[in-house]
């Protein structure tokens, strides 16, 4: 069912099914923290500074993918709907993201149970999240999608699939879904097969 693949944003915490996505959430968090440390020591500036080039072209790809992206006005209903056809573009762009984030999953694995990065740790996780992050605005940019209509999906994914799994869970079922939009709890049954198999648990930390 949705609450099986169902993650809580409160608390800013995440609660995932499986210890293998907590494993995976844990590994991009691991990155995120070994960048943090390396930038401190000035590491990551040195690295940085022998590949000037590589990661400015990089980073201005995205930035033009993006432009591209965000010159699609996005207005979200005011109860938060989404039309069919827009969740269908957002899993469009899910699935070509998710192909990078499989593809580096062995890595990812590998990385999560370590205790700390370390530099070559640092090193393919900037260069996987820059991957991830060109594949988001190539996607996003080919669909005709904003990232805030991204971000906007993903959170009424994780708003419903959260609040309707507990409402079964507690047999109050009508009470808690009241708290999201009908149409949208049809919607996400009809797509769970979908929604379930991109789920890329601890990318929403790198805005992904």
């Amino acid at each position: 069912m949705i609450y099986d693949f169902a993650v809580s944003l409160r608390d800013g915490r995440r609660i995932v099914g499986t210890g293998g996505k907590i494993a995976l959430g844990c590994g991009i968090a691991l990155i995120a923290g070994g960048i943090a440390a390396v930038v401190g020591l000035g590491g990551l500036a040195f690295w940085a500074r022998n590949k000037a080039h590589q990661l400015t072209s990089e980073q201005n790809r995205i930035e033009e993918l993006q432009r591209r992206a965000n010159a699609n006005r996005f207005t979200p209903a005011r109860d938060g709907a989404i039309p069919e056809d827009r969740l269908q573009k957002f899993l469009q762009a899910r699935r070509r993201v998710y192909a990078v984030y499989e593809a580096h999953r062995d890595e990812l694995d590998a990385m999560s149970k370590k205790k700390q990065a370390d530099f070559g740790d640092v090193r393919k996780g900037f260069a996987l999240i820059n991957e991830l992050r060109l594949a988001q605005a190539q996607a996003l940019a080919d669909v005709g999608m904003s990232e805030d209509e991204y971000r906007f999906i993903v959170q009424q994914i994780y708003k419903t699939a959260w609040e309707a799994g507990s409402a079964r869970s507690a047999g109050a079922r009508t009470a808690a879904e009241a708290s999201v939009p009908p149409a949208n709890l049809v919607l996400f049954r009809k797509y769970e097969a979908d929604i379930k198999k991109y789920a890329m648990n601890g990318l929403d930390w790198i805005g992904l």
